[in-house]
């Protein structure tokens, strides 16, 4: 009898305590075994990968330091048993324990490991699942606040954006959402922004090292936009966490470079604790001599930088950095990003992003060169032909004079011959071009198809070098007069004639010189804001654009791209405005409704595809006037509809309508440019080629 009644009971036991149950006998069966045996091991194991991931983590002190810093993709490979023993404990809980309230947990965590292995896609779907699952408000809270973090680090900001809204209309914002936040901002380049949402947070980080480390991330930020006394002050901070040693030992190099204490950073270098960051100590002090003008000094501690660096290419990379952020010498910054692009290893951190500065800035400094180019031929042309003559005569005396020094050093006696010979590459070396026979061998061939048979000399590279007058070779002068008796006093003033034919000096060259920088200073505002994002240097170039060619042709572009690119809350409306009254019809004006605008509610979408058909209708009855004024009202109330294309390629039909040739081809290129998805494509395509060419 006692072994039946203890079979039923057990039976009973069993029976209650299903995962499809919900007793309560059930439910916190499942609840005890979910919470105290997968969740607690799996949350053992993320708190583990978090504090490994710490430790292995190697920090780009010499740039600026993310807010959420990126998760190396060999970690995932390195702890991916680790990870996988994470996800598998979270995921019996799934498995085994589905009535118990633990289930938005373990979700959470596998979310959380697959961000560790880098899987965005899959953790970006958990993560979304996990908020149809009702959970608490603590696991919510993170859930989504993790999803946002995600959409920021792939740079997906019109999904973060939808995920912050979520957020904020949910009363679901704590800590690392206001972290999360500054990240946007950090990632937007609204430095401003991201500096006050970390002011506000850093002191309230729980974790020492963490908190360490967003204090140097706000004194960066602060050097940034040069607001020492503020940065100092966060380096300050930063060290009193004494966190960890490294961090600890920059933010002290940071706080005395903003001090300018060249003593206190020699000092440094005498602790050998600090030999591993002597590089970093020589860059600032070198960085400090600049600041006072003793450019030889700095010249000095660069170099012993470079001895004491066994990446010369991230010294380059810094280097390059501080000339174009700090010292805003765009032409050296150039060649530092050249240097820092060849000699980092395409495993660097940086190697992508060198590449891209290199080149953005060799094309900066190749547009500001050709305007630095037309100014100088304009302010020559100012002067007196007597006086260019002049100047002509004097830089030719030049020219000759280190000529002449130049051939008695090589006419000097070799005391002695010293023979290199070079010893066999190793394997480590193949990889330099240089040392790499093969490699050298075809490229010269290569060079050779391309070029033929070149003499190192300047402007090689020119089909007519005769046009490359100002570079007219002394030694070329003197070879020509030997091989044809012309005297050479006849061939310098036939030089000199040539380079005065290309100094602006009528109307018409002056007309022609003006096209060309009123083109560079278009070319390099416009290049500056999309492809740089340097908002600064558009607004220098845009607005210099606009004051030396108040009419340019580009004038309604430009206004938009300084709308576009200006920080000051004044400033954009203002610009907005000019644009308005200067440009009602802009395409650009209709796309800033846009932007303010956003999307579209159902009901408006309604009433413009009625207002659509109003307008087809005037058209239809040969209305052209009234139905083209239709159209652009309809741009104006509704921008940004679904009928939008529509729209723009029915005024290019009225535009035809009224016999109006060039705003019917410029409407048509326009939309063309703005609709390359729309199935009226190639009817405008068609028209376009259609029209006939004068």
């Amino acid at each position: 009898m006692i072994r039946i009644l203890s079979v039923v009971l057990v039976l009973l036991v069993t029976w209650s305590c299903s995962q499809h149950s919900t007793k309560p006998a059930a439910v916190t069966f499942h609840n005890i075994n979910a919470k105290y045996n997968a969740i607690w091991q799996a949350d053992r194991l993320l708190i583990s990968l978090h504090n490994q991931l710490v430790l292995e983590r190697v920090e780009n002190f010499a740039n600026e330091l993310p807010i959420f810093a990126p998760v190396d993709s060999a970690f995932g490979i390195s702890h991916k048993l680790e990870i996988g023993n994470l996800i598998r404990k979270a995921s019996l809980v799934i498995d085994r324990h589905q009535n118990s309230a633990y289930l938005d947990d373990a979700y959470l965590l596998i979310a959380e490991g697959r961000l560790l292995q880098k899987d965005y896609k899959n953790a970006v779907e958990t993560l979304k699942y996990i908020n149809t699952l009702t959970p608490d408000t603590k696991t919510q809270t993170r859930a989504l606040t993790l999803l946002y973090q995600t959409y920021l680090i792939q740079n997906d900001f019109e999904s973060a954006e939808q995920a912050e809204a979520f957020l904020i209309e949910n009363e679901l914002t704590g800590t690392d959402y206001a972290l999360a936040k500054a990240f946007e901002h950090q990632q937007k380049g609204e430095i401003t922004a991201s500096i006050n949402a970390l002011n506000q947070m850093a002191g309230k980080i729980k974790n020492r090292g963490e908190r360490s480390r967003m204090y140097f991330i706000l004194g960066q930020l602060n050097e940034r936009i040069n607001q020492g006394s503020q940065a100092k002050e966060a380096y300050q901070n930063s060290m009193r966490q004494k966190s960890n040693y490294e961090l600890t030992l920059r933010a002290n190099i940071a706080f005395k470079s903003l001090d300018q204490s060249i003593p206190a950073l020699e000092k440094m270098l005498a602790d050998p604790k600090n030999e591993d960051q002597k590089s970093e100590i020589y860059v600032s002090i070198g960085k400090i001599y600049l600041e006072q003008k003793d450019l030889d000094q700095a010249k000095i501690a660069w170099e012993k930088a470079t001895k004491n660096n066994p990446n010369k290419g991230e010294l380059y990379y810094q280097l390059a950095n501080l000339f174009a952020n700090q010292i805003k010498d765009y032409p050296k910054a150039s060649a530092y990003f050249d240097s820092a692009a060849i000699s980092l290893s395409n495993t660097h951190p940086s190697y992508v992003k060198a590449q891209k500065l290199k080149k953005d800035w060799n094309k900066y400094v190749e547009l500001a060169s050709k305007i630095q180019h037309e100014d100088s031929l304009q302010k020559l042309a100012k002067m007196p032909l007597s006086d260019l003559q002049t100047l002509y005569k004097q830089t030719q005396a030049k020219k000759n004079q280190r000529s002449d020094s130049l051939q008695k050093i090589q006419a000097q006696p070799q005391k002695m011959v010293v023979t290199f010979t070079r010893r066999p590459a190793s394997s480590d070396q193949q990889s330099f071009y240089f040392y790499n026979e093969q490699a050298r061998i075809k490229g010269e061939q290569e060079f050779s198809m391309k070029w033929g048979i070149r003499n190192l000399e300047d402007f090689w590279n020119r089909k007519n070098k005769q046009n490359t007058t100002i570079s007219t070779n002394t030694n070329q002068t003197i070879e020509l007069t030997e091989k044809s008796n012309i005297p050479s006093a006849s061939l310098q003033m036939d030089s000199m004639d040539i380079w005065l034919n290309n100094i602006p000096t009528t109307e018409a060259k002056l007309l022609a010189s003006n096209k060309t920088k009123e083109q560079a200073l278009f070319e390099l505002g416009k290049y500056c804001k999309t492809q740089m994002g340097e908002n600064a240097l558009a607004r220098q170039q845009l607005k210099r654009l606009l004051n030396e060619f108040p009419y340019s042709s580009f004038e309604a572009e430009a206004l938009y791209l300084l709308y576009l690119s200006a920080e000051n809350r004044q400033e954009k409306p203002n610009t907005r405005n000019v644009l308005f009254d200067r440009f009602p019809d802009s395409i650009y004006k209709l796309t800033i409704l846009q932007l303010e605008t956003g999307t579209l509610s159902d009901t408006k979408e309604v009433q413009a595809e009625k207002a659509y058909e109003s307008a087809y209708l005037l058209f239809k009855s040969n209305e052209f006037d009234a139905a083209l004024r239709a159209c652009q009202q309809l741009r104006i109330n509704y921008p940004g509809s679904k009928s939008e294309d529509k729209i723009v390629f029915l005024s290019a039909l009225c535009q035809a309508g009224l016999k109006n040739t060039v705003e019917y081809e410029k409407t048509l290129k326009q939309f063309v440019q703005l609709f390359p998805l729309s199935p009226l494509k190639a009817e405008a395509e068609g028209r376009i080629n259609a029209i006939p060419k004068k």
